[in-house]
C-alpha cells in the first residue's frame, strides 16, 4: 500500500513540475524571472497647454534630457546633464507638500518629437540618450542628505556665478564661481538685440560681471527680470543707447549659475568623467543612489 502511494506521489509531482521543466527547456533559465518592479510614474503637463498625462519617471526624464542638451555632445557631458535632470525631478518630489498633486511642467520631448527633431539621426541619438540615462541610473546629487539645487546654463561669460550674490542666501554653498574660460570663445558667445526705450542704466553687477540691477528713471528692475522681460540670451549684458532705442550686447547664454554645458563639454574632451564634471561645478555635493535619500526622508 505504501509503495502504491509513493507511486501516485511521484506522478503528481511530475504533473506539477512538467510546465516549469518545459519553460526552462524552451527559454532557458532566464525564462523564469521575478516579476518586474513597477516603474515610478509622474504626472506631467505636456504640449504647452493644460492637458495632463501620466508617464514613467524614466520616460519623462529622458524626454527632458533630450530637450535640454544636444546628443552630439560627449557622452560624459550628457551623463552629467542626466544626473542634473534626475536630481531636479527628485528634488521636486521630496519637497512636494503632502496631499497636493505634483505635476511636472518642464518642457520635454516625446518619442515622436524626438523623431521630428532628429530625423535620420534618431536611432543614433536615442541610443546615446538611453545610454546616458541608464548608466547614471538612480544617481542624483545630494547636499546634506537632500537632493541638491543644481541649475545649469548653455554657456557663461567666462565664469559661473556665486549663488549667494545671485540669490542672496547661504543655502547653496556648493554653487561658487568657477572658471569657464572656454566659454569666451564659444559660438554665439556675444549677441546683440535692439530694445524699445532709452534711459536704462546698469547700476549693480555681481563679481562675475552679471547684471543684478537696472534703473530707468526711478524704476529699479532686477537684472534677471530685465533679461526675461526683453528675452535676452544672457544675464550678462552691456548697453549702447541712441535717440529712441537701446542696443543690448549680451555675453553667454543663460543665467550663468551652476553647470555650463559648453565648459562641461570641454572638460569631457580633456578626459574628465561625468562624476568629475559634476564635482567641478558642484563641489561639496555627493553623488548618491535615490533609494538612500528616500529611505532617509521616510
Amino acid at each position: 500500500m505504501l509503495r502504491k502511494w509513493k507511486k501516485y506521489g511521484c506522478i503528481l509531482f511530475l504533473l506539477i513540475a512538467l510546465p516549469y521543466v518545459i519553460t526552462i527547456f524552451i527559454n532557458g533559465p532566464s525564462g523564469l524571472t521575478a516579476p518586474k518592479q513597477k516603474e515610478t510614474e509622474v504626472s506631467v503637463q505636456s504640449g504647452g497647454n493644460d492637458r495632463m498625462t501620466t508617464m514613467s519617471l524614466d520616460a519623462y526624464g529622458m524626454g527632458v534630457l533630450a530637450k535640454e542638451i544636444s546628443m552630439d555632445m560627449d557622452i560624459e557631458t550628457i551623463k552629467a546633464q542626466a544626473v542634473i535632470v534626475r536630481t531636479g525631478i527628485y528634488k521636486k518630489m521630496t519637497e512636494q507638500e503632502e496631499g497636493k498633486e505634483l505635476v511636472f511642467t518642464d518642457p520635454f520631448y516625446t518619442v515622436d518629437e524626438m523623431e521630428d527633431e532628429w530625423k535620420s539621426k534618431m536611432q543614433k541619438n536615442y541610443a546615446r540618450l538611453k545610454e546616458a540615462w541608464n548608466e547614471t541610473k538612480e544617481r542624483i546629487l545630494v547636499y546634506e542628505d537632500q537632493p541638491a539645487y543644481v541649475p545649469y546654463c548653455r554657456l557663461t561669460n567666462g565664469k559661473t556665478r556665486d549663488a549667494k550674490e545671485v540669490l542672496g542666501t547661504d543655502q547653496y554653498p556648493y554653487l561658487k564661481s568657477v572658471d569657464c574660460a572656454a566659454d569666451k570663445n564659444a559660438e554665439d558667445a556675444f549677441q546683440s538685440k535692439e530694445i524699445d526705450g532709452t534711459g536704462y542704466e546698469i547700476t549693480k553687477q555681481d563679481s562675475a560681471g552679471y547684471v543684478l540691477e537696472v534703473k530707468q528713471g526711478e524704476n529699479v528692475i532686477n537684472g534677471d527680470t530685465f533679461r526675461n522681460q526683453w528675452e535676452l540670451p544672457s544675464s550678462c549684458y552691456t548697453m549702447r543707447q541712441t535717440d529712441k532705442k537701446t542696443t543690448v550686447i549680451t555675453q553667454g547664454i543663460g543665467h550663468g549659475l551652476g553647470l555650463s554645458q559648453n565648459m562641461a563639454e570641454e572638460l569631457a574632451k580633456e578626459g574628465k568623467s561625468y562624476k568629475e564634471i559634476l564635482e567641478y561645478f558642484f563641489e561639496g555635493t555627493v553623488l548618491k543612489e535615490v533609494a538612500e535619500i528616500l529611505d532617509n526622508t521616510e
